[in-house]
């Protein structure tokens, strides 16, 4: 089964000042989302001042009271933004810090493929300075990168590293070549998922990669027809 074409993106300190910007000038209108609390909440931006946005909102007594952080969306045309941060109140009036990490949606160019189930996997993260590893999970894979759980990082892998990675799928051969962390999360139970695009690849390496691509495709249009 293949992935939605969109993924999530932290924007680099520029291109989200440029967005945070973009958000302020337009007097953007805002979707609050707290976490553990279904309900969302509408706001607007108010005003920017000393480092601060100033938001206004028919929901100001309940944000006065939120102590974690939440995830605010906001539209600058078409393309969708979410604000990861903390409220806080200033002179009486809910805002948050304009240099907040910014995460923009974006759509892949091609579809990623989740690793059917049963199929059997080996994969692991490299650090090529240090030539130790962490044993991985293949979530999903396309042409032209694939998404890794690593259930237990001890490696310093960050954002926009380049790593080396090493992966066998199925009955295809083993790949091995670099590539860059466009995504790092980590999830409540301590795991590390890292969307890496692929880098520097030999040809035969690209081969075993379509293959392996290939291979799942034809698996779920052959599960569909059943």
């Amino acid at each position: 089964m293949s992935n939605s074409a969109e993924f999530l993106v932290e924007l680099e300190e520029n291109d989200a000042s440029i967005a945070m910007q973009k958000c302020i000038d337009s007097f953007s209108d805002l979707i609050i989302k707290i976490d553990n609390d279904p309900q969302t909440y509408t706001a607007k931006v108010k005003r920017s001042e000393n480092g601060n946005v100033f938001i206004e909102t028919p929901f100001e007594d309940k944000l006065k009271t939120v102590s974690e952080n939440v995830s605010i969306k906001f539209f600058i045309g078409t393309e969708v933004f979410f604000i990861k941060t903390p409220l806080f109140v200033h002179e009486e009036q809910v805002c948050f810090a304009e240099k907040s990490k910014i995460i923009q949606l974006k759509r892949r160019k091609e579809e990623r493929h989740n690793i059917p189930e049963g199929w059997q996997q080996l994969a692991a993260i490299w650090s090529i300075q240090q030539k130790t590893k962490n044993d991985a999970v293949v979530i999903d894979i396309s042409y032209s990168g694939i998404r890794f759980e690593v259930l237990n990082l001890t490696l310093p892998v960050e954002k926009g590293d380049v790593i080396r990675i090493q992966f066998k799928i199925n009955k295809r051969s083993e790949v091995v070549c670099d590539a860059k962390v466009r995504f790092k999360l980590k999830k409540q139970n301590g795991a590390h998922i890292f969307g890496l695009e692929f880098g520097r690849i030999q040809d035969s390496q690209k081969s075993r990669v379509r293959s392996v691509v290939d291979d799942i495709i034809a698996h779920n249009a052959m599960k569909s027809q059943i």
